[in-house]
């Protein structure tokens, strides 16, 4: 490589004159630095020069090992006319019957072969794995293959640590071209040719920037995959697109297994009237069979809800059972004093609602409706003006047009009858419970004797009529 430099500086000392004795400085470092780099990577390599480059005496080394070649072969060749080198001539020939021309040629390829091939045993000399019958699978970083034997003390405790699971097995470790980045598998040892268990493949790095094991994966077990898929077909989970358009459809004709569908918003014969919903069946067999209904979500938050029923082999369905949510309350009161008739039976008015969470009272007909299926209890309160004489007051409750039960009777006869005198008295009940089927309706009746009354038009402190469900209509009522 030629080097030049400048030589010439400027006859006077200014920057020019540094500048150009930088250059020159430069330049004679870069080309030692590259003279250095040359000779060590000359030195490095394998082939510096080809054997024609180099001489030796009076010729090159190519030339000069040609002919010692050919001498061998000459050798090796003329010895096959004599009987007692007939083994060295066979020793030339391969396995695929192609003969080399010297001995020396075969045993130099097969010595290249054999400097080219690993030298790090990962087996013991037999081929067998390597034992591990104790200490602990975190130290295990050499390459290899490894047998790990498994057994527990009196106390329980394995033999070898952090084992991925309670059974011995095969544990192959690759590394890493880093330190320390290691990959272990294992293999669990199955001892038997039926068993179905165990065909799960561990597996583990050591992460060399964390310089610790991440915990224990698995790939999917074959087995337990397979039945987990086979268990699960059109006659276990049935979902279908078409709707279910009879509720009185036979429990038989539904399908073994989860049956999903939705209702056609048509069909009756679902809980509460309601038409939209989703029914869950759950057929076993022909006597277990019970069916779970939903109604469907919307913008109301009182479409809240789920139902079951049973289907029963001689008598065909049960009725709705409700499972959960529902609950229904009203709180009346009344506006205007009313007149109540002695010796009658009047309906109270109640015409003024304080709550009602499903608008199930009728203020023009005094009347509460039930919507939903239950059982209710009920608490009624009058306030009522009268008279100090001879009276009789009777608080009714009455079902569907008919008196269901005397919540409160009170009779009163004063000492002094004849005085005009008036007073107020307070008829009070609670707690009484009532089933109520969807569409069946309640109402308040008072009976006087003895002199006219009126109820008075006090807040819903006084007058009440209070309504709530408290849960499905026992099974018998």
């Amino acid at each position: 490589m030629a080097i030049k430099l400048i030589k010439t500086y400027s006859p006077n000392e200014n920057a020019t004159r540094l500048k150009q004795q930088e250059q020159d400085a430069q330049t004679v470092e870069d080309a030692l630095n590259k003279q250095s780099s040359d000779l060590d990577t000359h030195e490095n390599a394998k082939i510096a020069h080809t054997a024609s480059q180099i001489s030796y005496e009076g010729t090159n080394v190519d030339t000069a090992l040609k002919a010692v070649n050919a001498y061998v072969d000459h050798l090796v060749i003329e010895a096959s006319k004599g009987d007692s080198n007939a083994e060295v001539v066979a020793a030339r020939t391969n396995y695929d019957g192609t003969t080399d021309t010297s001995l020396k040629m075969r045993l130099d390829r097969y010595a290249q072969k054999t400097d080219n091939g690993q030298n790090f045993k990962l087996t013991n000399d037999d081929g067998t794995a390597t034992l591990i019958n104790s200490g602990d699978l975190n130290d295990i970083m050499n390459p290899g293959f490894y047998f790990v034997s498994y057994s527990t003390d009196t106390s329980g405790s394995p033999n070898v640590l952090n084992m991925p699971i309670g059974r011995a097995g095969f544990l192959e470790v690759i590394k890493a071209n880093s330190s320390t980045g290691t990959l272990q598998r294992f293999y669990p040892y199955r001892s038997s040719t039926t068993s179905k268990d165990y065909q799960n493949i561990y597996y583990r790095n050591y992460g060399a920037g964390a310089n610790a094991w991440i915990p224990w994966a698995a790939t999917a077990d074959k087995y337990a995959t397979d039945t987990a898929v086979s268990s699960i077909n059109t006659q276990k989970v049935n979902t279908t697109t078409s709707k279910i358009a009879d509720a009185s459809l036979s429990g038989d004709s539904y399908p073994i297994g989860l049956t999903i569908q939705e209702t056609d918003g048509v069909s009756t014969g679902w809980p509460g009237s309601y038409n939209y919903g989703i029914v869950e069946t759950h057929r076993l067999n022909s006597v277990r069979c019970t069916q779970f209904f939903y109604k469907a979500s919307g913008t109301s938050t009182i479409a809240n809800g789920g139902w079951a029923r049973h289907w029963w082999q001689n008598s065909g369905w049960s009725p709705w059972f409700s499972l959960f949510g529902e609950n229904s309350w009203c709180n009346v009161s009344v506006t205007n004093e009313q007149a109540l008739t002695q010796s009658s039976t009047s309906k109270i008015k109640f015409d003024r609602v304080i709550s009602d969470s499903h608008s199930q009272f009728n203020t023009s007909n005094n009347r509460f409706i039930a919507k939903i299926r239950g059982m209710y209890m009920v608490g009624v309160g009058l306030y009522i003006d009268k008279v100090k004489t001879y009276s009789n007051v009777e608080l009714d409750l009455y079902r569907n047009g008919t008196r269901y039960k005397i919540i409160n009777h009170e009779r009163q006869d004063p000492s002094n009858s004849s005085s005009t005198g008036e007073f107020t008295a307070g008829f009070y009940a609670s707690g009484i419970t009532v089933p109520l089927e969807v569409g069946d309706y309640l109402e308040v009746h008072a009976y006087v004797g003895g002199q006219n009354m009126t109820v008075t038009a006090n807040s819903g402190w006084y007058n009440y009529f209070d309504i709530y469900r408290i849960g499905d209509i026992p099974m018998g009522i």
